[in-house]
């Protein structure tokens, strides 16, 4: 078994379909490993470790729950993978679910299969070494808790349907001619669950990491004089001298775990970009060898079914046999009290140290240093330390925890440069409040959810909503803590007591438990406001250019106007839209159509659209945990109280150019990319194609775009609004200008031209005009899809503007200017 893993590493872009933390989004992915088939033939038996056979007989041993979701694979074949999966549960224990996707599927030739992490994060809780990324199976251990959300996979693998010598027997009677499946699988997996990193070489450099950060494994990787080859201070990154030390013929993985000689690691003197490093030397543990599953190479007739003693180790210590610990920081106190408990959780795969458990504190940033030990209470897992806290100031605190492999593990990861802190004084600091103001209130639906996070250094004892209308008298609603800092409560009015224009307004006061009271309030002056507003009545039909003045749309997040770089009025999203810059927190900009639809059979929504909202990662579908910012058009049957979309929300990635610009320019984690016009797309839906609605539903209509932290861009524009015109729906344009990329622009020897249309296109002719109009260049293509690519020879060309269109066999043509150097 051979295996390639390619030099790539990219960042993920920033994004999801709900809240979320800002660590989550850092993560980057590595290429899968690609396994190659082996022509020697070695023909040997290694058997299940003992820690599986006493994994089997012991039902209150703990294990991992590693569930995969097949696809295309035969009976005998997911039997065979399950006995690898079986193993591997058995040998490590997480408390979260490991989902794996599994493929069956053609892949090149001497291919067996691929595998690999779906996502690496750094700096989260609970990880043993700062600025180190980790895989995301291993992050969800430590963590215990879902970082990509239940549905998504943390393994993804791929196995060749087409290889005729697999053997699929599950008893290591494998034949001489043939690949044991189980084998195969048992190695990838490893790979998946962290046996992989991010060393690379190139042009006589070596280096790793994209963002120059290493991988957990890579951590461990020492030479033969013992150096840390991530160490900067001893080796640049990148170097000739990584270099030299990665092509060495000696490299170990430097774990605690084993007795005697570190495992070798397979690092020949030609870098093998599929083997090097992430392998167990293969003429240290040929076949036969207990060590020699991880091998970069293994013949026919092989079943290892042990991962080895050394492979395990490398596992455990890299985080598979961990110490997790929980920790609720304290709140600042106002009163001296001689002595404060300090509590925590910690879970340890192997046996704790009892006598090396500690509360390490300080006052001066541990120039100076206290510590008490930690003792256990009546739940074993809860461990407590009594402080004595004598003086008013600030105090910094971490914990400490030891294993019976001498092993130790600090929470916050990296104490002492990271800490807890809390004071000890008389507060006069206010709470902090963050809130998404309510943007209107429709006549149907009057009302409206409330939702506060409400932060504060001693703790919250109440928040309340004052609110009046039309000048009227205040009123005050008080607010419920939902969850952690989250207060919620619902801004209602009775049917009939306000009316289409009349103007709401409201603030929030939260006090703290200080004995000043302090309150904090928002908006820090005035009130907040926003006016009721009313539907007309329903109609079949709605078409707008927005070129005359229009007042047809509900709330402020939208406005109709033209802006830079467009002809036109069209409806437009702030440019660029706003992103909260706080985990969990998210917003919704909307925009409803005060016309409520009747809808008919075949009905559809038309308009031209620009995107460049923040893609999602690619391979992510909407909904998916990585799927970030989106637009989305949605209807409502009950007045605006629940909406349903009329399809898919869709972000950037929905074309190609739209991606592309999106991409082109950033800000810190925002693009600064602006289009222009020749980016609009035509979007066309059918109102009933996925059930939500039906004939005869009378719906509102609303465009709402979606914001999660730390990353925004342009936003969205909408033109040519038509919904259910039938004229319009039955001669749609066959080709947009946003589905159409001229690049390099500038050019000189070459220009390239490429298509991602939503419609077929059969035929196609590509013109080209000089500045004094003349035809210079044409060109007849047979496409016959929706996708088109042409390399067009522009060296012959008299520098100069050019030019370039396109003429679909129905449709407009689309033009582009082009200057030729």
């Amino acid at each position: 078994m051979k295996e390639y893993l390619g030099l790539v590493i990219f960042l993920l872009s920033l994004v999801r379909g709900y809240g979320q933390e800002n660590w989550k989004k850092t993560g980057i992915k590595l290429p899968p490993t690609i396994c190659y088939a082996s022509s020697e033939s070695h023909r040997s038996f290694i058997e299940p470790p003992a820690e599986y056979t006493a994994h089997l007989k012991s039902a209150s041993l703990e294990k991992a729950t590693i569930l995969v979701t097949y696809k295309g694979f035969s009976k005998s074949a997911q039997q065979a993978f399950q006995k690898a999966v079986d193993i591997w549960s058995e040998l490590i224990y997480s408390p979260v679910p490991i989902h794996v996707q599994a493929n069956w599927v053609s892949l090149d030739e001497n291919v067996l299969g691929s595998c690999g992490p779906a996502d690496f994060y750094k700096n989260f809780n609970s990880t043993q070494i700062w600025d180190c990324y980790y895989p995301v199976a291993l992050v969800e251990k430590m963590l215990g808790e879902e970082v990509n959300s239940s549905e998504s996979f943390e393994i993804i693998g791929s196995f060749n349907k087409d290889f005729t010598n697999w053997y699929f027997g599950t008893d290591g009677n494998t034949p001489d001619d043939k690949y044991d499946f189980v084998s195969t699988v048992l190695h990838e997996l490893t790979h998946g669950l962290g046996f992989s990193g991010f060393f690379y070489t190139n042009s006589g450099k070596g280096g790793y990491g994209a963002d120059g950060l290493s991988a957990s494994f890579d951590q461990y990787v020492i030479n033969k004089t013992g150096q840390q080859l991530i160490d900067t201070k001893l080796f640049t990154n990148p170097s000739i001298s990584l270099y030299q030390n990665l092509t060495s013929g000696w490299l170990e993985f430097n774990t605690s775990l084993v007795d005697g000689r570190l495992p070798r690691l397979y690092a020949p003197v030609t870098y093998d970009d599929g083997s090097s490093i992430y392998h167990l030397d293969e003429s240290t543990y040929s076949e036969g060898s207990a060590n020699s599953l991880m091998t970069p190479f293994t013949g026919m007739g092989e079943a290892i079914y042990d991962p080895g003693p050394n492979t395990l180790a490398i596992m455990y210590d890299m985080g598979w046999k961990t110490i997790s610990i929980f920790h609720t920081p304290l709140k600042d106190i106002e009163f001296v009290t001689g002595s404060e408990n300090f509590e925590a959780k910690i879970e340890s795969d192997f046996d704790l140290d009892s006598t090396s458990l500690y509360l390490v504190y300080s006052t001066d940033n541990f120039v100076h240093a206290d510590s008490v030990l930690l003792t256990p209470s009546a739940t074993s897992t809860f461990f407590n330390a009594q402080a004595n806290l004598t003086q008013i100031g600030t105090y910094q605190y971490y914990f400490s925890a030891t294993d019976v492999k001498n092993r130790k593990f600090v929470l916050p990861s990296n104490a002492p440069s990271r800490y807890f802190s809390f004071k000890i004084g008389v507060d006069n600091e206010p709470p902090v409040l963050t809130h998404d103001p309510v943007k209107f209130l429709l006549t149907t639906n009057l009302s409206a959810p409330i939702s506060v996070e409400a932060t504060d250094n001693i703790g919250i004892q109440s928040v309340v909503l004052d609110y009046f209308v039309n000048g009227e008298p205040m009123k005050q609603i008080t607010l419920q803590n939902d969850t952690n800092d989250i207060y919620t409560g619902i801004l209602s009015f009775p049917e009939g007591s306000v009316a289409d224009g009349d103007v709401v307004s409201y603030r929030i006061l939260a006090t703290d438990n200080s004995s000043n009271k302090n309150e904090g309030r928002l908006p820090d002056s005035g009130f907040f406001t926003f006016n009721v507003q009313g539907f007309q009545e329903p109609v079949e039909r709605y078409v707008t250019n927005f070129d005359t003045p229009n007042t047809d749309f509900i709330g402020s997040d939208f406005t109709i106007e033209t802006v830079s770089g467009f002809d036109s009025p069209a409806l437009n999203s702030a440019h660029p839209y706003l992103s909260p810059n706080t985990d969990i927190l998210e917003f919704n900009f909307t925009s409803v159509l005060k016309y409520p639809i009747v809808l008919k059979t075949g009905g559809k929504i038309t308009y031209d659209e620009i995107v460049l909202v923040e893609p999602g990662d690619v391979g992510n579908n909407f909904g998916d945990p990585n799927f970030w910012d989106y637009v989305i058009i949605e209807g409502s049957k009950d007045g605006g109280t629940t909406w349903l979309p009329f399809e898919d929300g869709y972000d950037s990635n929905a074309q190609t150019a739209w991606v592309d610009l999106f991409n082109s320019s950033f800000s810190g984690n925002n693009s600064t990319a602006v289009p222009t016009k020749n980016l609009f797309v035509r979007h066309v839906t059918d109102l009933l194609a996925n059930g939500n609605f039906s004939a005869g539903d009378t719906v509102q209509v609303r465009f709402r775009l979606f914001s999660d932290p730390y990353a925004n861009g342009w936003g969205w524009i909408i033109d040519n609004l038509a919904i259910q015109d039938y004229k319009t729906a039955s001669s749609p344009e066959l080709l947009s200008s946003g589905e159409i990329e001229f690049f390099p622009n500038p050019a000189t020897n070459q220009l390239n031209v490429t298509i991602q249309a939503k419609n077929d296109i059969k035929n196609m002719i590509l013109k080209a005009y000089n500045s004094s109009g003349k035809l210079v260049y044409t060109q007849q293509y047979s496409v016959g899809s929706n996708r088109f690519q042409a390399n067009i020879d522009v060296s012959n060309f008299i520098p100069g503007l050019y030019l370039f269109g396109l003429e679909p066999e129905k449709g407009k043509p689309v033009t582009r200017k082009i200057l030729i150097r």
